[in-house]
């Protein structure tokens, strides 16, 4: 079954299937590889949608364009829109599911670099909602401490609502590898906690990416989640400011953020 991950038909197109044969599809049609960030605010915007649309983003997996990497001596690093991710394809050298790195490569890639016994306190375990907001994999992931905020309050009060989870929203990674090797991080579905799992395998059968079509991007060298995007945060804060002046505005200018407020 296709999920209905769309208001509007094919700008967040599912690719189901070994990522290694779904990310050179995604690129042809120049498209790209949906980020952990992106599918948070997705998840966010579709809250009050339709149950099929909502389900089909709340209640599925999402494998992403965003990658973590793994060094023998056991550190990590998380590696927002992967450039070395998009260009994985079924010729790809693999170990237990795993991108094989060249030498060197993982101290040339830039991202956020975690030693073992810095990700010893935050990974492994179901967290709370404090614990969520303060895992510095997940901040790294939202890529903004609001959003990672608004996110983990819709999660844990639709978990609680509908399956009575009081901790969800874990990181898991990998074992340790003998060699430099990269994996892509996925998102889990409501029900199974909504965890950030970075072990799955590159050519598992049952993966499953999104491809975001160009006209979602924005301006050239505009990427899908550098967007601005407000949070329950933002709006109290607006409305604070805006307290007593509803009769001096023109109404017409509050008319968006209305609109905002019924979005979240």
């Amino acid at each position: 079954m296709v999920l209905q991950l769309n208001s509007t038909p094919e700008v967040y197109k599912e690719f189901y299937g070994r990522n290694t044969e779904r990310m050179p599809q995604i690129m042809a049609e120049g498209r790209v590889p949906m980020s952990t960030a992106t599918l948070i605010q997705r998840r966010l915007d579709t809250r009050n949608a339709e149950t099929d649309y909502k389900s089909s983003w709340m209640d599925n997996y999402f494998d992403t364009g965003d990658a973590v990497v793994y060094h023998p001596n056991g550190n990590i690093k998380v590696v927002l829109d992967s450039q070395t991710l998009r260009e994985i394809n079924p010729k790809s050298q693999l170990s237990s599911g795993a991108l094989v790195l060249a030498d060197g490569a993982y101290e040339t890639l830039q991202g956020t670099e975690f030693t073992r016994k810095e990700l010893e306190a935050h990974v492994g375990n179901s967290l709370s909602r404090e614990q969520v907001k303060s895992n510095p994999i997940w901040k790294v992931l939202a890529r903004d401490d609001g959003l990672l905020a608004d996110y983990t309050d819709h999660i844990f009060a639709e978990a609680k609502q509908r399956f009575g989870y009081d901790s969800n929203m874990g990181v898991y990674l990998a074992d340790k590898q003998k060699i430099p090797t990269m994996k892509a991080w996925c998102v889990r579905w409501l029900d199974d906690g909504s965890y950030a799992d970075g072990g799955d395998s590159l050519d598992c059968e049952s993966g499953r990416l999104v491809g975001i079509a160009p006209e979602a991007l924005g301006a050239p060298g505009k990427s899908a989640t550098s967007v601005r995007t407000y949070t329950m945060a933002d709006l109290q804060a607006f409305d604070s400011a805006m307290n007593g002046l509803e009769g001096v505005l023109n109404p017409d200018l509050l008319k968006p953020f209305a609109q905002l407020r019924k979005k979240l």
